[in-house]
């Protein structure tokens, strides 16, 4: 969800939000988004550590960045953007602080952690080779819009997806 929206943001600044120069705007939100990352990423991990919990740290991530994309959704403005990016990094930090922590604990084998965590690493990495291509359709069929909806079903369903594995909290 977060990939699908964030790897248009050159278009949907120039095409959407119709700002003359956007090259200007993407390093500021880079930096918001890194902000938001950094500070989630610090909080998240040793929280989930400490409760010995990390499916509600998933689960909240993917919330937080599905509630961050409503912005630019509803006040197409450079302003929401910026807040958008800021609040889908705090999603997002979360995410990575705790999912990784999360798939290490699930690996099936002690003896096979190596070739477990490669077939973990491609399945991390996919959304993010993918959702250009997705996106690029879903912008021809409804136009950028289109994509803040499906960004969002996606952040949640993703959140689903962590809730049915038993052998961690």
């Amino acid at each position: 969800g977060y990939f699908s929206v964030t790897g248009y943001q050159l278009y949907i600044m120039t095409d959407s939000l119709h700002i003359e120069k956007p090259e200007t705007f993407i390093p500021l939100v880079g930096l918001l988004s890194l902000a938001g990352i950094l500070i989630s990423t610090i909080i998240s991990g040793p929280l989930s550590d400490r409760v010995g919990r990390r499916k509600p740290f998933v689960f909240a991530s993917s919330v937080v960045t599905g509630l961050a994309l409503l912005l630019p959704w509803i006040s197409p403005t450079i302003e929401a953007w910026m807040i958008m990016s800021f609040i889908a990094g705090l999603g997002f930090g979360m995410f990575q602080a705790v999912d990784t922590a999360l798939m290490s604990e699930v690996l099936p084998s002690a003896q096979s952690f190596a070739k477990d965590l490669g077939v973990v690493n491609i399945a991390a990495t996919l959304p993010q080779t993918l959702a250009p291509g997705v996106s690029g359709l879903i912008v021809i069929a409804f136009g950028f819009a289109g994509l803040f909806p499906v960004g969002i079903v996606l952040s949640v369903l993703g959140a689903f997806a962590v809730w049915p594995i038993r052998s961690t909290r």
